[in-house]
């Protein structure tokens, strides 16, 4: 009775997709399991990926995430990675990932760069198919429900945990439309789990810190899901895994 009481309180306000004055920054923490996602190669045999559980079982284990920023305010959103302060160690090179949303006008601009080329994807808002789970959890200190979508292009099952104790259609990757804003997200069970660390609300309007260079290839969404979906196809017919040069 109380998960449909409050499904009920959620769903009443799902028309809205914003908070009068509410401005905030979340900080997310993003962790990829590569041995899992190498698991569902249809062509590895179970005795090479018990060989890369071998070789990089502890790194996954041991793996700390990177964070993420997603800066809000009554009308926009932006998401992108948190800077890392330098600390000598050897790191990866990161490629560009910044996600920007014009929620009032319902438009987006996103730049990313991938297989070795940037892109500057401009579009509407896409309107995920989301259908809302009976299962309630905390994340980061909110009550959070369950909702579930399918992303076709990379064919992923994508789980949400949101809340309407923040009261913004928004959330970490790109994704939106729930009665609430999403503190966690699950791909393809916990292949990738990106989730709320840290909700600093406030009543004064943000400003967001746009990037100052966001120069691209300009394409669609459409176009550049085609990209994406493409290559991974490509590299499962020659038995490669795309995943170590596309994001999961």
């Amino acid at each position: 009775m109380r998960i449909i009481t409050i499904l009920v309180v959620m769903v009443m306000f799902a028309t809205q997709s914003f908070t009068q004055g509410l401005s905030g920054e979340i900080v997310f923490n993003r962790k990829i399991d590569y041995i899992a996602i190498m698991s569902r190669l249809p062509y590895l045999s179970t005795e090479e990926i018990d060989r890369a559980k071998l070789t990089w079982g502890n790194w996954s284990t041991e793996n700390k995430g990177e964070d993420y920023l997603y800066h809000f305010n009554e009308e926009e959103s932006l998401y992108l990675k948190k800077e890392k302060e330098a600390d000598g160690n050897y790191s990866w090179s990161s490629e560009q990932y910044v996600l920007y949303r014009d929620h009032k006008e319902s438009q987006l601009k996103d730049f990313k760069e991938t297989l070795g080329k940037k892109y500057l994807v401009e579009d509407e808002i896409p309107k995920f198919k989301w259908k809302i789970l009976n299962e309630i959890k905390e994340v980061a200190g909110y009550l959070c429900m369950k909702a579930e979508t399918y992303d076709e292009s990379k064919d992923q099952v994508i789980h949400a945990w949101f809340t309407d104790g923040i009261f913004f259609s928004g959330g970490p990757e790109g994704y939106s439309g729930l009665p609430g804003m999403i503190l966690e997200l699950n791909i393809n069970g916990e292949d990738a789990i990106i989730t709320a660390t840290k909700v600093n609300l406030s009543n004064t309007e943000l400003k967001l810190p746009m990037p100052k260079k966001m120069k691209g290839k300009k394409v669609s969404i459409s176009e550049f899901d085609q990209l994406i979906s493409g290559y991974i196809n490509n590299c499962i017919e020659e038995e490669r895994n795309p995943y170590w040069r596309i994001r999961y």
